[in-house]
């Protein structure tokens, strides 16, 4: 990872003024549905996009919509953020042009749930609160940096990065660049509800993802740390529509 984010730093950036040039169309991943839009961020490393979220919004189609936004910097010849104010910047727009009809539930896997809370923080700031934020299986930025989870998840990210010729040099600088913007990040506390998705088992040599410091509620779902949201994702889905409908949205 260190080449990785030498390389990224040599990449072209953009910052918040750049934002809006920045920022991608929506993916609608399921219509139909009363309840509020999920508008899911990618988590960060390689092979990360708005694919990820493909079989959670097939769980959800005819009960809520489902959207997703990509991230900026992951396809040549896009710019990556230049400071995490840009990126948010960015991704509030896009947010934005995913849920035109009302407050959006923000939703992030891993680390997408970094990128989900900031652009929460950002849209409360601005008046424009999210109806709710779920993370799903999302690690504290800092936990374990040195540690087994993080090491496990690596080797995975990188493995299957390995697996698609689509994991070019872009996508893994980007990983690299991301993951070097939210160094030093502390989620902050939010007004709207927070549901943090909790993986039943552990990925093979990592403990759990800690207790999310801020307040929440949890769910405990089938699955590990990428699981959850492939071969278990309909249950995944479910708990988290339940969830909604039994409170926020």
């Amino acid at each position: 990872m260190v080449l990785l984010t030498v390389a990224a730093r040599l990449r072209p950036v953009f910052d918040r003024a750049g934002a809006p040039d920045a920022t991608h169309e929506p993916v609608v991943l399921a219509a139909g549905g009363t309840g509020a839009r999920l508008v899911c961020s990618p988590a960060l490393s390689a092979v990360s996009g708005p694919r990820e979220y493909a079989r959670l919004g097939a769980g959800l189609h005819g009960l809520r919509p489902v959207s997703a936004v990509r991230l900026p910097g992951f396809e040549p010849p896009e710019a990556l953020p230049a400071t995490l104010d840009a990126l948010v910047t960015a991704q509030a727009i896009a947010v934005r042009a995913a849920a035109a009809e009302g407050p959006p539930v923000l939703l992030g896997r891993s680390a997408g749930g970094w990128v989900a809370h900031a652009v929460a923080e950002r849209l409360e700031s601005e008046g424009a609160a999210p109806a709710a934020v779920v993370l799903v299986d999302t690690y504290p930025r800092g936990h374990g940096d040195r540690g087994e989870a993080l090491s496990a998840m690596t080797s995975d990210m990188l493995r299957r990065a390995a697996e698609f010729a689509s994991a070019g040099p872009d996508r893994l600088t980007a990983m690299a660049g991301y993951f070097e913007l939210f160094s030093g990040w502390k989620p902050a506390p939010l007004a709207c509800p927070t549901l943090y998705v909790r993986a039943r088992d552990r990925l093979p040599g990592a403990e759990p993802a800690p207790d999310w410091s801020l307040p929440h509620a949890e769910v405990i779902v089938d699955g590990d740390h990428f699981t959850m949201l492939e071969e278990h994702a309909r249950t995944t889905a479910l708990a988290i529509h339940q969830w909604l409908r039994a409170g926020p949205v």
